[in-house]
């Protein structure tokens, strides 16, 4: 009876949704109820594509944004994750510490890129350091968070058995945080990407965000529009990615309700 009673999986129903929303557009673009200039049509962002691909700068500006993006994720989650880690562990220090950075992480990013860039130049720094601090603080809240929910009577246990410092560490409070860590990596794809678009909006001259404000000054909202759904297509896939290694690392949750 369960087996029966399953139906189509989330995945095939998003697909659904997709293509049925893709179908409508196109229709009402062909019957003149869109303005293809403001809106264009899916058979023309499949060209723009097309093109875009076959002339080399596609790949060209996606790929300098993704090692942004990427690099960003990379330092601003290690120093994320170990602030986290640290303020959880240091009680007294976390309670002074985390109303600052809750100050400092509703500084609006936008307003500190041109900083990063009169700091440190047009060139990758800039992009990597605004990226860096766009995933920053959700490390450091999520394993702040996951630090201070670990059960304390465990850690006591784990103590009194003699456990030290680092057993306590990798046995204990490390997988209790896992979870956390994944969650906020979850959160951070889009915002890392979006980090490195920002700094390419502010001063670059290459890039997707390059890209994005070129065709937005000439009106090519075709263009603007390919590139937005070919990064929102990026992140889907990431996020599947992270999804799948979430699902192998936390076998021992059992299946999510």
């Amino acid at each position: 009876m369960k087996e029966g009673n399953r139906g189509l999986s989330p995945g095939v129903w998003t697909a659904l949704a997709l293509v049925i929303a893709l179908g409508l557009w196109e229709a009402a673009a062909a019957a003149g109820h869109v303005n293809e200039f403001f809106f264009s049509r899916p058979s023309q962002l499949w060209q723009e594509f097309l093109t875009m691909l076959s002339s080399g700068m596609l790949a060209k500006h996606l790929s300098v944004t993704c090692q942004e993006a990427g690099l960003g994720l990379l330092f601003g989650g290690v120093l994320g994750t170990l602030a986290g880690l640290g303020l959880g562990m240091s009680p007294r220090v976390g309670r002074a510490l985390m109303p600052v950075m809750t100050g400092l992480n509703g500084l609006p990013k936008l307003a500190l890129g041109p900083l990063f860039i009169i700091w440190f130049g047009l060139g990758l720094q800039s992009k990597v350091l605004i990226s860096a601090l766009m995933v920053f603080f959700i490390f450091a809240f999520n394993l702040y968070a996951g630090v201070r929910s670990v059960d304390q009577d465990l850690i006591g246990a784990v103590k009194l058995l003699g456990g030290s410092r680092w057993q306590t560490m990798g046995k204990v409070i490390w997988p209790a945080c896992l979870p956390w860590l994944l969650a906020g990596l979850r959160t951070s794809l889009g915002l890392s990407l979006s980090g490195a678009i920002v700094g390419e909006y502010l001063g670059s001259t290459r890039g997707m965000g390059w890209l994005l404000s070129a065709a937005g000054d000439l009106f090519n909202a075709q263009r603007v529009l390919c590139c937005v759904l070919i990064l929102v297509v990026i992140i889907v896939l990431l996020d599947g990615i992270v999804r799948l290694l979430e699902r192998r690392l936390l076998r021992w949750r059992g299946p999510a309700a």
